[in-house]
């Protein structure tokens, strides 16, 4: 399961990529609205993390037309790893095949049901992205849209991959990790979240106190 961050705060992409496998960073309007850093800043930071990362970033755009000359630039802008984030709408299911035939990669988002899916990937997206935890905030469930989601389109022969977002525990990217997700996208807090385990860290605490009872302030390779 591909592994992406969801946020534009540049100290906390620098810092979680240094330590755990990321596979790509997603935005949208209002993560990049409510930022506290300067948007330019943020696009040359993005720029950089995109020679080796994927890098999903949402159009602003309200007609087919627009959207797909805003997938040019960004493209150009970005590199081969950028996927344009397009909307689940009327205007964004036109633009999507519109896109690909201009080699821009998609990605459709604000999706909530499995037919939203199922047009998108008609229409040619490389990945769709379900809201599980708005789903989950309506009474529905959200891992069990995306896994009727991904069941679909593996039905029928669809390349199209579920990239899962919109999370608040852990248990919701474990249930997707069961349920063939492809991807998620989730916050730098969730990320810390996904290795925590009471347990190891007081067996890391035990292994320290041992070691150091028998061998002081010592280190294995001391004894080789």
């Amino acid at each position: 399961m591909q592994l992406l961050l969801d946020t534009a705060d540049l100290n906390a992409i620098k810092e979680i990529i240094s330590i755990y496998p990321i596979d790509g960073l997603t935005t949208n309007p209002s993560i990049l609205a409510a930022s506290k850093w300067d948007l330019k800043d943020t696009f040359e930071q993005f720029r950089q993390l995109g020679r080796h990362l994927s890098l999903h970033l949402q159009t602003t755009a309200r007609t087919a037309e627009n959207i797909v000359e805003q997938g040019r630039a960004l493209t150009d802008n970005f590199g081969d790893g950028f996927h344009l984030k397009i909307p689940i709408c009327e205007e964004g299911i036109k633009a999507i095949p519109m896109a690909k035939a201009a080699g821009i990669k998609v990605t459709a988002t604000a999706v909530f049901t499995p037919l939203q899916a199922l047009a998108a990937a008609k229409a040619g997206a490389d990945y769709v992205a379900p809201y599980v935890n708005r789903l989950d905030n309506i009474c529905a469930n959200g891992v069990a849209e995306v896994g009727n989601i991904t069941v679909i389109l593996r039905n029928y022969g669809y390349e199209t991959k579920v990239l899962g977002a919109s999370f608040k525990n852990v248990q919701q990217l474990y249930d997707l990790s069961l349920a063939g997700c492809h991807a998620v996208t989730v916050t730098p807090a969730l990320v810390k979240a996904m290795i925590y385990h009471p347990y190891t860290d007081k067996s890391i605490e035990l292994f320290d106190h041992d070691w150091q009872e028998r061998f002081g302030d010592s280190h294995i390779t001391d004894y080789l």
